[in-house]
């Protein structure tokens, strides 16, 4: 499968995070707290495939609302105070940053993510006279809920994702081609945003 562009992926990864995050119990409107969804950290040692985690923050986001236990401001607005604080678009890690950024913005929480770990792998396996080839990828995310005020850790979900692509060799010719890694790395990252958007809202508390 070709790599997707990466608006298209960007795109998909947040509609299929909208679609498929099931319903928790719903908190009242006022006890949902106020939160800012910060672009996703890059910490895997792979930085050629941190492109394709641009649109976590979006899917996240969007999964976040439907489970209705948070409020979110607008991207636009996360974005304007990045830069009026010179942080980078890249993704904050930190949570004293973090909390001065949710101070900066008026929110009562902040949400921290990071791709944590990338592995792409072969395996091949030979049978008689045929030989099978399995290029394999594993995507570990994970990503936190932090109260602005008092800096404590309120909700915390990590996941992982996996996409396979395979081939086959007999008699001379070839079933079937091994997808790239960069394309094996997006369809891993699908429905990632959905899975972290679950484990936090499971542990996230309401609003005093």
């Amino acid at each position: 499968m070709p790599a997707l562009p990466r608006p298209a992926a960007t795109l998909l990864l947040a509609f299929l995070s909208l679609t498929a995050c099931s319903s928790l119990g719903e908190y009242a409107y006022e006890r949902r707290r106020l939160a800012a969804v910060l672009p996703f950290a890059f910490t895997a040692a792979q930085k050629e495939f941190a492109p394709h985690a641009d649109g976590l923050a979006d899917a996240l986001a969007g999964a976040l609302v439907r489970t209705g236990r948070l409020r979110l401001l607008e991207r636009a607005r996360v974005e304007a105070a990045l830069q009026e604080l010179q942080l980078q678009q890249a993704g904050v890690t930190d949570g004293g940053t973090a909390a001065r950024l949710g101070k900066q913005l008026n929110a009562g929480a902040i949400v921290l993510g990071s791709v944590t770990a990338i592995s792409v792998r072969e395996e091949s396996r030979s049978a008689k006279i045929a030989e099978k080839t399995t290029r394999i990828v594993d995507v570990e995310v994970e990503a936190r809920v932090i109260d602005v005020e008092t800096g404590e850790l309120l909700g915390s979900s990590r996941g992982v994702g996996r996409a396979q692509s395979a081939e086959k060799h007999a008699f001379g010719g070839r079933i079937g081609s091994l997808a790239s890694p960069d394309a094996l790395v997006q369809q891993a990252l699908l429905g990632l945003g959905e899975k972290l958007a679950r484990g936090l809202a499971a542990s996230l508390p309401p609003k005093p």
